[in-house]
């Protein structure tokens, strides 16, 4: 079968795509995959992507310029933050996301979308080809179990919450998706919630059970399958020397990374993870841009670059991190508690989960973040060992999902 996918965001939304992808090739289906980065990366070299087509739909635009996606000035998960997203970073795409999903269309069996891919939606429709979306947040899919607004007020009040929000939404969110529609000769998106963000077809939440159970209320075309990991490359990452000496020197190390949040504000944010690795005390690894920025001196400080988390981080102590849906699965299979520093967006959802979980404390906000207290954050999880012992036996009930293989199957046997 020809699979189309696209996918639009940082690493966190290309990376369960490959994943999904290299699943799809292993199993013997001809694989494209169009990706939008918000951040201009291009993934063409990334030893996974070899026998997957690749297109870059920016319609070689750069990234907006100064702007900082996590330092919107609106509440980090809320309908404001995500309405400005939207318009600095998906509207002056989605003609080039459009012409894109034309293409996969025109040339698939069937397409699998990332949930607010909307010009997939409308070339899906056009030329009708089968669609898939692909949730990687179980928040934005509704149940009236779950408050919208992060407090659960009851199935009633939750359900008055979630059609409220999805009326303005729709009237507010990708207004160019309906100029495109109407231009196709297609009606207008009358629903976000029952059109785009999911599928009759087959709606995949990418999310572990273990983590964020799975309301009571989803129809069967809403499947979670767990998250989607990426394999192991063939070409291994070996641990440096000097790093291996760090390690055996004394006890196991903080690890601090915020991953692709780094990038957009990285003297900042270098500087707070090396002053609150400074006041906990505590030998720690720092992953940064170090070409960028100079290193410090102190040596109870390892600097590290691109490493896979996957490798370092059953090496270390506890997860200092952004709240990204892989790392937060990464440090989770790695057996290791968190403490999370949300930017923006599904981090503070992620960080909650893990609170709830008891294999993190209270989710820190970045921009409240202090060398002060998030020293203190570190110290507390590491003054009692109940935070791994918690996290490791969760890791170990996460160990038996595949999510990827879950959706191979399920396509396999459609075809």
């Amino acid at each position: 079968m020809k699979i189309g996918l696209q996918t639009w965001g940082t690493d966190g939304d290309f990376f369960p795509f490959l994943a999904l992808a290299v699943a799809l090739k292993a199993a013997g289906h001809q694989v494209i995959i169009a990706y939008t980065s918000i951040d201009g990366k291009d993934y063409s070299n990334h030893p996974q992507t070899e026998g997957i087509e690749l297109i870059k739909a920016d319609g070689g635009l750069p990234r907006p310029q100064n702007t900082n996606p996590y330092a919107i000035a609106a509440k980090p998960g809320s309908f404001r933050e995500y309405t400005k997203l939207l318009k600095l970073f998906f509207d002056p795409f989605s003609e080039a996301m459009y012409t894109a999903s034309e293409k996969l269309c025109m040339q698939s069996d069937m397409v699998i979308g990332h949930a607010v891919c909307h010009t997939l939606l409308t070339a899906s429709q056009k030329h009708n080809v089968p669609r898939i979306s692909l949730v990687l947040t179980p928040l934005i899919v509704k149940s009236k179990y779950v408050s919208p607004v992060g407090i659960n007020l009851g199935p009633t009040i939750n359900s008055i919450l979630w059609a409220i929000g999805g009326f303005v939404a729709t009237q507010t969110w990708f207004k160019t998706a309906n100029k495109i529609r109407e231009r196709e000769g297609l009606p207008r998106i009358k629903s976000l919630q029952k059109e785009l963000f999911t599928s009759d077809l087959l709606t995949i939440v990418a999310a572990s059970q273990f983590i964020t159970s799975r309301p009571k209320d989803w129809t069967e075309n809403i499947q979670m399958t767990g998250f989607l990991n990426l394999p192991n490359s063939g070409s291994e990452w070996r641990i440096p020397e000097d790093l291996k000496d760090f390690l055996e020197a004394g006890e196991p190390p903080v690890f601090m990374t915020f991953g692709s949040c780094m990038a957009f504000d990285l003297e900042a944010s270098t500087k707070l993870l090396i002053e609150a690795a400074k006041l906990s005390g505590k030998r720690t690894i720092i992953q940064s841009d170090w070409e960028r920025f100079p290193k410090p001196t102190n040596p109870e400080i390892y600097c590290i670059g691109s490493v896979p988390h996957s490798e370092i981080f059953p090496l270390c102590s506890v997860i200092v991190d952004h709240g990204g849906a892989g790392t937060t699965q990464t440090s989770l299979l790695s057996g290791k508690p968190s403490v999370v520093v949300a930017h923006g967006f599904d981090q503070s959802y992620w960080g909650d989960q893990l609170e709830k979980a008891e294999v993190a404390d209270k989710t820190l906000l970045r921009r409240n973040t202090t060398p002060k207290n998030l020293s203190k954050a570190v110290l507390k999880i590491l003054s009692s060992n109940s935070f791994e012992l918690r996290a490791a036996n969760l890791g170990n009930k996460m160990k038996n999902e595949n999510g990827t293989q879950s959706i191979v199957k399920w396509i396999s046997e459609q075809s």
